[in-house]
């Protein structure tokens, strides 16, 4: 089959790669991996299974003990950090499942979009955008799984064994866990537990950085195809063939309404993960600096800097969908002040009224929201700032 785009299938790889590495391995890739409809059914049911039963076996025995084994209050505050992060990933990755079709419309139209671009000006600005996006994807990545490691690993090995006043030998778990039909502590009990807990917070790093790839290939591909409409715009009112003007005021008209219905169904599928991303990373910026506090007081370095590093990364992950929010305004305000400038006198006159509708579309303002009340800027990000320090000054408060 032939592509407008003789680049195609190198281009839509290079787009999808790192995207599509991540959501394989959690079963939610929109398209099948094989020709067999009955293996990829298999393999998509086993992985989200294994990924839900992960996520559980972890969420579960925290809330059990810190509502029936732990009574200080700061002792509570102090692992219900790492629930309130699972609950986060849970509802994350059944929100994806859930809208898995739309993920997969998505991805579509970003497929036609690089069979159907032409102009080799046109295909860079999409690459430009997609390696932006590719690097954020890595950053916020660098950042997870680092900070991943030194929960699942570091703390526990810096730990060690804990040895009671009654003689009792406590082995450290990455994340605090009860459970009642068995003792944890025993072997192998305590070998199962932690390999469960360690491929759970695997599964919940990468809940993270797959929903944060997925918006961020939907937004730079988005500011790439307002791109285009600029260009497409220019070439509209630079064109001295009045036979030609007709097509070209088409295709402007076109691609306006595309990116448009483009950037709805975008809205629709990222507006939940990102409201709970928002309002989760919130709370857990909070705890995180809370965590800091507490252990730069026990003067425990290697806890002080895993945290140090956590907090790093909830910040960056709401930045950076407060920054993809950020550019859609900025790329439809260019939009916006090209229509409005366009050398529209150079056009004949019938010609010249069709640009009205241009303009009064382009005006109107273009935005990504969470949970469409929640618009996603720099703006929103330095509330979230402020909301976090507010919430870490109430923490201190707790005896």
């Amino acid at each position: 089959m032939k592509f407008a785009n003789k680049y195609y299938e190198r281009d839509i790889e290079y787009a999808f790669e790192m995207n599509r590495f991540f959501f394989r391995i959690l079963g939610i890739w929109p398209f099948a991996r094989t020709n067999s409809v009955l293996f990829d059914l298999i393999e998509t049911v086993s992985l989200v299974s294994v990924c839900f039963f992960l996520l559980l076996c972890e969420f579960m025995p925290i809330l059990l003990y810190v509502f029936l084994v732990l009574k200080d209050m700061r002792l509570r505050l102090k692992v219900l950090g790492n629930a309130i992060f699972g609950l986060v990933a849970i509802i994350k990755y059944g929100y994806v499942l859930l809208y898995k079709n739309q993920v997969r419309n998505c991805m579509l139209l970003i497929d036609e979009d690089w069979r159907n671009v032409v102009s080799s000006s046109d295909r860079n600005s999409m690459i430009d955008r997609v390696r932006i996006g590719k690097r954020l994807i890595v950053m916020c990545a660098v950042f997870v799984y680092m900070s991943g490691v030194g929960v699942r690993m570091a703390m526990p090995l810096a730990a060690g064994k804990i040895v009671t006043p009654q003689n009792i030998t406590i082995r450290p778990l990455p994340s605090a866990a009860y459970f009642v039909i068995f003792d944890v502590q025993c072997s192998p009990a305590y070998e199962i537990v932690y390999c469960i807990q360690f491929f759970a917070g695997f599964v919940k790093y990468t809940i993270t950085v797959a929903t944060f790839g997925l918006v961020t290939l939907c937004v730079t591909h988005f500011c790439a195809q307002l791109d285009i409409l600029l260009t497409l715009m220019d070439n509209f009112v630079n064109e001295n063939q009045l036979e030609n003007l007709n097509k070209k005021l088409a295709i402007v008209v076109e691609h306006q309404i595309k990116t448009h219905n483009f950037l709805q169904l975008i809205q629709n599928i990222i507006q939940y993960p990102s409201l709970v991303e928002v309002l989760g990373s919130t709370v857990m910026v909070c705890f995180a600096g809370f965590y800091i506090i507490m252990e730069w007081e026990d003067r425990n370095i290697i806890r002080l800097c895993t945290y140090s590093i956590a907090l790093v990364m909830f910040c960056f992950n709401v930045f950076i969908y407060c920054y993809m929010g950020e550019q859609v305004v900025v790329q439809g305000d260019k939009v916006a002040l090209k229509a409005c400038t366009l050398d529209w006198y150079r056009l004949p006159t019938i010609k010249a009224r069709a640009l009205i509708l241009i303009i009064a579309i382009s005006d109107i303002p273009i935005k990504l929201s969470a949970g469409k009340f929640i618009d996603l800027s720099l703006r929103t990000f330095g509330n979230v700032v402020k909301m976090s320090v507010t919430y870490l000054n109430l923490l201190r408060t707790v005896d």
